[in-house]
């Protein structure tokens, strides 16, 4: 970008900064004013409706005296001449619409009321009427009352003596109440607004202007309150109006008719503190703010038009400045490229500003390139001659290294031609060539200790090749003899049918499953998986596996068979190893399976009417962990049909390249979509995990055992048993 452009855009820039910190600031005191607006209003508002309870509880009280004064009000209390009571309070009344008047006995009972419903709630709660006949209180008191959900009363009650006959201690009390919203246009005049009583939920009771928050779709509950700005909102798409108490006023925009709300919502307590309704005063302030928006655009235009103006006449007036430098940076340019023959005019040389004395500058340093070009024409002439004889001595030591250094060498000076053919040489040719002469001396001492190293490699790999056979060969015996302790044969019975599969993850594993009858009547069976691989995994697993088949020969549970394993592994166990293990005894009659899951992964039960689950696994530890561990069994009743999946982590932990597990889910759908009897379930399962690899490296042994009950004989006498 030119020196112009950029310093007629900093000027623009820093004007628009400029209206931009000003424009916060009348942002920031416009709001400032209207935050004191605001609060100006609410508090209007509150001495507005205070004014309106001192004035409606001025009314109240003057009703009260007059009938507390009147002898024949007193007369017919002390007799408790409830229809002469009942008549006076009427007569009290006058008429007065949404007024009325309640008698309360000592005990705060209703004793009558001027109310015309058949049912009516008092106009005062206990608590409040307690409250003014406790002795030592004023006997008088005023506040809202709410006797249904959308009827509120403002009330003035007064304690009346005990009756004629009656106790000193049983007083009574007169409440007269008028209707809440008899105080709303008064409140209104006062504010210069309408005005509107609100239930509890929001929900407008009456107002100056009845069925306005209707119309605009207005949601305002008062329970829980805060302050929602809801400008831009609109009544199709409706938003609660949410602000209590001293929050402030809250603007509200109904973007079909462009018509703007100042609401200001005042909650409405009872005596106990308890909110009960609002007030809502809502003022019309469309043309207020359409005014406030139009000032604001007429503002940004004007900014915007000065902001242009003055860029447009700063970028004229330096283009015109700015012309002779912008020659002399040319001829600047031009002497960089090698053009000697660009000249500056006489009149730029003769201006007397700092540009003239650029151009002067100018001027000076191209007589100085031309004496330059003369001194380098010469020196190219002799350094020629050098060049050609050094790359001649190169080549022909090139021809003692080997053929690709030969060629890399040979490359490296093969710009000579080029280089002849052209009328200047770069001032570092000679460099060049030193450093290609020393390359050449690297090469050599790289060919050399090149072959010394082949030599000792060799030597290396032959020794590292022959351990590796020898160690190859013993690790396939290892894995031979690991196999060769697995299960054979199916058990001799009829009562199950079994089917097995390992894929060990190295060439030796940790994974092991066995089954063998013990007796007659009952077939073991165990899948087990040791922490680690390789061979430290696999002795151990023999050894788990060995003790294992003993101890289920002596002992006839299978929690003590798991109890007594553990404490024998965990003896001397300074490998920190352990093994997981799902030991249970099948007996062959009845189907009844009695297990222990220690640590291990849950088998699959598949009922044989199709249904899938997981067997419970219990709370027991791997076995090796710790001594003197108690284990709990757990039972399962096999009907025929059944069929159960015992299987290690390598099936529900094997991973794809995106490092996703195929899992339990995948497991239970698997088995719950093979066909019962058709083909083998393990080999489903591991043809399914492959597919789910997808070429990635086997991260574990994968160990599968399926048991299918059948129940249709007992063991049938073949070698196996214990």
């Amino acid at each position: 970008m030119l020196l112009k452009t950029r310093i007629a855009v900093l000027v623009a820039t820093a004007t628009l900064g400029l209206w931009a910190v000003s424009g916060l600031l009348l942002y920031q005191r416009d709001a400032e004013l209207t935050g004191r607006l605001h609060a100006s209003l609410l508090q209007t508002q509150q001495i507005a409706w205070n004014r309106q309870q001192e004035e409606a509880t001025s009314q109240l009280e003057k009703a009260l005296n007059t009938l507390l004064d009147s002898p024949r009000w007193m007369q017919s209390w002390r007799s408790q001449n409830l229809a002469e009571l009942n008549e006076q309070l009427r007569e009290a009344l006058g008429g007065r619409a949404r007024w009325r008047a309640d008698v309360y006995d000592a005990a705060q009972n209703l004793l009558l009321t001027t109310a015309a419903e058949l049912r009516q709630e008092p106009l005062m709660e206990a608590r409040w009427l307690y409250q003014v006949l406790q002795p030592g209180s004023k006997g008088f008191d005023a506040g809202l009352s709410q006797t249904s959900r959308d009827r509120y009363y403002w009330v003035a009650v007064k304690a009346l003596p005990a009756p004629s006959g009656t106790s000193p201690g049983s007083a009574g009390a007169l409440a007269i109440g008028l209707e809440l919203p008899l105080l709303l246009p008064a409140l209104a005049s006062a504010l210069k607004g309408d005005v509107f009583l609100l239930n509890v939920r929001g929900r407008e009771i009456d107002g100056t202007q009845p069925g306005l928050l209707a119309l605009q779709n207005w949601n305002l509950p008062t329970r829980k309150p805060k302050v929602s700005d809801l400008e831009g909102r609109s009544p199709a798409i409706p938003k609660p109006l949410v602000a209590s108490g001293s929050a402030g006023p809250v603007i509200v925009k109904n973007e079909q008719t462009s018509t703007q709300w100042l609401a200001v919502l005042q909650p409405l307590a009872a005596p106990d503190g308890r909110r009960v309704g609002a007030l809502l005063l809502v003022r019309d302030i469309t043309r207020q703010r359409n005014d406030e928006r139009q000032l604001t655009v007429f503002l940004l235009v004007l900014g915007a038009l000065l902001t242009a103006g003055l860029g447009v006449g700063m970028f004229a007036y330096l283009r015109r400045a700015m012309r002779p430098l912008e020659r002399s940076v040319e001829v600047l340019n031009a002497l960089s490229r090698g053009n000697l023959d660009a000249t500056l005019d006489e009149g730029d040389q003769a201006l007397p500003d700092e540009a003239g004395q650029i151009a002067r500058g100018v001027a000076a340093l191209r007589l100085e390139l031309l004496s330059l070009q003369m001194l380098r024409d010469e020196r190219i002439r002799i350094r020629r001659q050098q060049e050609r004889l050094i790359r001649r001595q190169l080549k022909l030591l090139a021809d003692s290294l080997d053929e690709v250094s030969r060629l890399e060498i040979l490359e490296a000076l093969e710009p000579e031609s080029a280089a002849a053919s052209k009328p200047e040489v770069p001032d570092n040719t000679l460099a060049d060539l030193a450093q290609i002469l020393g390359r050449m001396s690297g090469l050599v001492t790289t060919q050399q200790g090149r072959l010394v190293a082949l030599l000792k490699e060799l030597r290396s790999a032959m020794e590292q090749q022959a351990l590796l056979v020898s160690l190859q060969q013993e690790l396939e015996i290892a894995r031979s003899m690991q196999l060769s302790i697995l299960p054979r044969h199916a058990p001799a019975t009829t009562a199950v049918e079994v089917d097995s599969l390992i894929v060990p993850a190295k060439e030796v594993g940790g994974d092991f499953y066995d089954y063998f009858l013990v007796g007659d009547r009952h077939l073991a069976l165990v899948v087990a998986d040791v922490s680690g691989k390789g061979i430290p995994a696999a002795f151990f697993m023999a050894i788990s596996r060995t003790l294992l088949k003993n101890n289920a020969s002596l002992l006839a549970k299978p929690a003590d068979v798991m109890a007594r394993l553990n404490d024998q592994l965990s003896a001397e166990n300074e490998q920190m190893m352990f093994v997981t293990v799902f030991f249970g005894l099948l007996e062959l009659e009845t189907g009844t399976l009695e297990y222990v899951n220690a640590g291990h992964n849950p088998p699959v039960l598949r009922r044989a009417d199709g249904t899938v689950s997981l067997l419970p696994s219990g709370q027991n530890t791997a076995l090796a962990v710790v001594d003197g561990l108690e284990y709990t069994p757990g039972q399962l009743q096999l009907a025929p049909g059944d069929l159960l999946l015992l299987y290690t982590d390598g099936v529900t932990e094997a991973m794809n390249a995106q490092s996703q597990l195929f899992g339990e889910e995948r497991t239970l759908e698997i088995v719950r979509r093979h066909p019962q009897g058709q083909g083998s379930l393990v080999k489903a399962v591991l043809q399914q995990i492959r597919l789910f690899e997808n070429g990635t490296a086997q991260a574990d042994d994968i160990t599968c055992v399926t048991v299918r009950y059948t129940g249709l004989g007992e063991s049938t006498g073949m070698k196996g048993g214990i």
